[in-house]
């Protein structure tokens, strides 16, 4: 006889399996790249079958846009964390740059992968209007981030939000390619406190 707790019991289970299958996606794209990757080396390192990725997903490039969905969401998260309108935008892009860098430096290989996918974005139409619709949400998070800040006072009037989203992003964005790049001569953690002062600097009425 079925009881309450099986449904629960099975759906727990599909997630435990569906998550393990991209944490190896993750680790063969790692070792062997996104391009030379193939279904059959994710299955094995997370000890499934075939038909147990295709429950999940329908290709390599339908996982990784789950791999990318669970990214930004835990990006989207930790902003959301991290933000305090009662402060100040410094003190708030402070809090956001060092949650933002201590994700990026926690995961290895996640840098690395993104930049092979979107290399292969370039060549690839379908992948590029998707990875756009990516940067597109990505965009629009951030533009409410700094809506909120000006209703609360705190983020200048006389500039466009779409603009000032792009540029955060862009600084945002160059400073973690650039450690990736010469990790050596830009480290993160030195970066927080000009990053922090200059985007206060701009934003602020």
């Amino acid at each position: 006889m079925a009881t309450a707790a099986e449904p629960v019991t099975k759906k727990r289970r599909r997630e435990e399996t569906r998550q393990k299958l991209i944490d190896s996606a993750l680790t063969v794209f790692a070792t062997h790249g996104f391009e030379r990757a193939t279904v059959d080396e994710i299955v094995r390192d997370a000890g499934f079958s075939k038909g147990a990725f295709y429950v999940h997903f329908e290709s390599k490039e339908d996982l990784f846009w789950a791999m990318l969905e669970g990214r930004i969401e835990t990006l989207q998260e930790t902003m959301r964390g991290a933000l305090d309108t009662t402060q100040s935008v410094a003190d708030n892009e402070r809090r956001i740059l060092e949650a933002i860098f201590a994700l990026d430096k926690k995961d290895k290989h996640w840098p690395a992968l993104f930049v092979e996918f979107v290399a292969h974005a370039a060549r690839n139409e379908k992948v590029r209007e998707k990875l756009h619709e990516m940067y597109r949400r990505w965009h629009s998070f951030t533009v409410e981030m700094l809506e909120e800040g000006r209703k609360a006072g705190r983020v200048r009037t006389d500039m466009e939000l779409d603009f000032m989203a792009s540029v955060t992003m862009a600084l945002i964005e160059g400073s973690l390619m650039q450690s990736r790049l010469a990790p050596e001569s830009v480290r993160l953690d030195d970066m927080v406190e000009p990053l922090a002062r200059l985007l206060g600097d701009w934003l602020e009425p």
